[in-house]
Formats: C-alpha cells, structure tokens, sequence
C-alpha cells in the first residue's frame, strides 16, 4: 500500500483512501436556509434542499462529465442515489426522485481547490499589497496568534461557504493555526457545518512564526494522533486527514524526516509550501529518501528543472496558486513544469485574505500565464503562433479531475462517473455572459464566474439551489464572524 521512491515508505496517493486514511462523517440534516436569498427551490426540487428518499435527478443539462468514456453529452440527466452517480443518460425515468431542472445549463464536475488557508476568510482583504516576507512576518507572525478556537471554527465555515458558493465542492484546508486541540477541533467542525468535501490538513501553531517556520527544530504537534484516532476513524466520509509539514524550506532535516515518516506510520498524505524562497528542497527530500506519491508540493515557483522531474518520477503533485505567487514575488507559475515532468498538475486559491477565492479565475490565470510561457519564444522570434496550449478541456480537468488526483480522491470524485460521489455544479447557460452556449467546456472553463453557479450538490446533498446557499447556519453566525475579524485585526494592529 505504501511506496517511497528510495524506500518502502509512503501512502499511496491513489489508494490511501482505503488504506487507513481517516474521515469524519458529515451530516448536514436541518441546514437549511440561505445568506443571500431566500432558498427558494424551483424545478420540483424538495424543500429542505436533500436528495429526497427517491434520489436526485438533474434533468436535461449540458453535461461535461471529464470522463473520457462518456465525454460531452449535449442533453442529458445526472441520477443520484444515496450520494452516488447512478447514471448518466438521455431520458432516465426515476420516479419519485428530487428533480433539478438542468435544461439550458451545463453540468460539471465540482472544482477541487488543492490548496487553501480556509481560516482567513475572517481577515479577508487586507494583504493585497503585502509580499510574501510580509505575509511571513504579519500572518503567520502576528495574525495567526490572536485566532481562538471559535475564530477557527467561523474562518472555515465562511471560508467554506465561499467555496460552495463559487462551485468548488473539495478543498485541501492547510490549517497552520493549530494553536491548541480546541483549534484543531473547531476548524474541523465549522468544515463539518459548512458541507463541503475537504482534506483538513492539520498544520503547525500560528502562535510562534520564529518557532514554527524558520528551520524549525519542533516536530509536529502530537495532537495530529489523536485527530487520526478520534476524530478521523474511518475513510470513506467527507472529510479526510493530511498532514501540513513545514518541509525542507522551513524545518530541519531531522525534523522533515520525522514528520513525514509520522504521517506515512499513520497512512495520510503530506502537503509542504516548498520553493517559494529557492530551490533545492526537493533534492534534500531525494537525498533522505523520503520522495514518494502521497507528498504533495505548494507552490514550487523556484525548483530546478530537475526537481520538477523528481517530483515526476515519484507520482508527487504540484498545486499551483497564480494569482498570490504573482503578487507576492514567489516567481513565476510552474503548472506547465509540473505537467511536463509527469507530476500531478492542479490548481488552488491560497489565502482570501488578498486574492480572489474561486477557480475560475484562479484556473484561468494559471492556463493564461502558461500559455503566455509558451508562446513567448514564437514572440521573441517575430513569428506568429499556430497554437495555443492547453485546450478548454484540459483546463477543466486540471481544476477537477487532476484536483481529485493531487488529493488522492480520483476514485471518488472528480468526474461525473457512475460509482463516484455525487460532486456536482450546475452552471447557469442563460446568463449574459453564458449565453448562447456554443461549446459548454469552454462555458465552465473560460466564461462562466460565480454569478452563474445555479447549483452545487455535495455527496448527493444540494447545497446551493436556485444561486443561494441553503445552509442557515451562515446567517445564524453572520454577526458572530464579523465581530471575530474585527476582534483579530484589532489585536493584530491592523484595524483601521
């Protein structure tokens, strides 16, 4: 089951979901409601925004399924049955099952953003000029000691939200304010309240920004055992464990070595911010024998060209988050290296707390900026290109399907494929900026925005209908999450 490049070490990233990695069950009965509207279903959908006890069915969509046997399907119905995709097909007939009217929409695949600090949400808007030694010395120096668990737990429900509302169905939570158990606990319960799928990487304390990432001699926290035991004791739910290293960047190799062998012991996949600062990371990785597939590298702007290619030849992926390493000054974009080295290519937001937090526009900066990597040399050259890399589809299936690979839950998600879970967004085809839908990939892929989600289902469960979100939750705790940020920027100096 586990595999390492120099030695037996390392979770399978394809496997490890039934191979002892933990979850923890997500019920979202009774979260009703809306932030934004009324909740108001439409198309014969049930009032309490489930699947119903006959199923769900969405009706006469534009299907992209990013599933290669079953490709594009110009008008058909997606059936779902106990949170799985039972099929996929013109005219099913499926009595007694919810009914999504999907005609003059497109469905997809839900986005799956493979990297994001969920719990920003509450500072959100306040680093858009920072760069990333900013970032270091005030979010992870300042910010991030003022968070307390109920802090935690509203930054990733709204955080969460946010996703859901923008289409995106799975996240990786990269969680490095682990201040205490409490912490830990309550961000899981607000990912919990909010209904997405989500890997809750449990991450470092925020507490200490010199202790924690500035070559650290502090392992991981010990509590990442009882999260595995306790709270993540089966591996088949919603909610999935990794584990948030520093990495060679920021800790010892003592300490690297340390913490990915503990997250191997425990079978759960690994996720480090790596080569933001330089290069070489990797090689010291290779060097301790620790490469393998269930590693996954952030960022990665500054590896050599041969680090791409070891991180390759070890199934590892890359998650590339543009539109934050262009601001900041962490380097150029790497999804056209990490592709081009065999390595798992995706896509991620980052931290809200400055850019933008859906995939659309982040997936869209990462195919435009390398598609302006490639076409430089026809440029330079005074020629004019005779094509463009990577095509629409490609696109789509970076931001889903390559997604659910990175995160080691193809099998599961990713792809409107019967047996897979029902992850799925409905895009609004009439819109101003959708209509006419002439070619729907390239709909999702390069036109569409969040004002066009109509739907969002989540292991069979509608959580946004009608283009409100049907969790009231959200409202009940409105005035409690805006009261956190402005307690957190107060204490943090950062009140205006």
């Amino acid at each position: 089951m586990r595999r390492g490049t120099n030695d037996d070490g390392g979770v399978s990233r394809r496997n490890y979901l039934t191979g002892g990695a933990a979850a923890l069950s997500l019920s979202m009965a009774g979260c009703m409601g809306s932030i934004g509207g009324d909740g108001g279903e439409s198309g014969g959908s049930d009032s309490d925004g489930g699947s119903g006890s006959g199923g769900l069915l969405l009706r006469d969509g534009s299907v992209v399924s990013v599933d290669p046997d079953i490709g594009v399907l110009e008008r058909a119905d997606v059936y779902v049955e106990d949170g799985e995709i039972v099929e996929v097909a013109e005219g099913i007939d499926a009595d007694g099952a919810t009914v999504v009217d999907a005609s003059e929409s497109v469905v997809a695949p839900g986005f799956v953003n493979t990297h994001l600090h969920t719990w920003q949400a509450g500072v959100r808007g306040i680093a858009g000029d920072w760069t990333f030694t900013d970032y270091l010395e005030i979010m992870l120096g300042e910010v991030s000691s003022h968070y307390e668990p109920d802090d935690a737990y509203l930054g990733n429900l709204f955080g969460a939200a946010e996703q859901l509302n923008a289409g995106t169905t799975t996240i990786l939570d990269w969680f490095h304010i682990a201040n205490s158990p409490d912490h830990s606990d309550r961000a899981i319960d607000g990912l919990e309240d909010a209904g997405i799928r989500a890997v809750f990487t449990h991450g470092p304390p925020g507490d200490d920004g010199a202790k924690w990432w500035e070559a650290s001699t502090e392992p991981h926290p010990d509590d990442i055992e009882r999260l595995h035991d306790e709270r993540f004791p089966v591996a088949d739910d919603r909610i999935t464990l990794a584990m948030g290293i520093r990495g060679p960047d920021y800790a010892t190799e003592e300490v690297v070595e340390e913490d990915i062998t503990r997250a191997r012991e425990m079978g759960i996949p690994a996720s480090m911010h790596i080569g933001s600062l330089g290069g070489g990371g990797v090689y010291t990785l290779e060097e301790l024998g620790l490469l393998g597939d269930d590693l996954n590298y952030v960022h990665a702007n500054r590896l050599a060209d041969e680090e791409f290619a070891l991180i390759g030849d070890s199934g590892g992926s890359v998650s590339t988050t543009p539109e934050v390493e262009l601001q900041m000054g962490m380097g150029t974009p790497v999804l056209g290296k990490a592709a081009d080295a065999g390595a798992v290519p995706s896509v991620g937001v980052d931290i809200v707390s400055n850019v933008s937090g859906d995939m659309f526009t982040q997936t869209r900066m990462a195919v435009g900026v390398q598609r302006g990597i490639d076409n430089r040399p026809v440029v330079e050259r005074g020629e004019q290109t005779t094509e463009v890399s990577i095509d629409p589809h490609r696109a789509l299936e970076i931001a889903t399907i390559e997604g659910a690979r990175a995160l080691g839950l193809e099998d599961r998600v990713g792809s409107i494929t019967p047996g897979k879970r029902a992850d799925l967004v409905v895009i609004d085809g009439g819109d101003v900026n959708t209509l006419p839908v002439n070619n729907p990939v390239e709909t999702v892929a390069f036109q569409a925005g969040v004002g066009n989600v109509d739907t969002v289902v989540v292991d069979g469960e509608v959580v946004k209908r009608d283009g409100s979100l049907t969790n009231d939750i959200l409202a009940e705790e409105r005035d409690a999450f805006e009261a956190s940020a402005e307690r957190v920027l107060s204490e943090s100096g950062l009140a205006e």
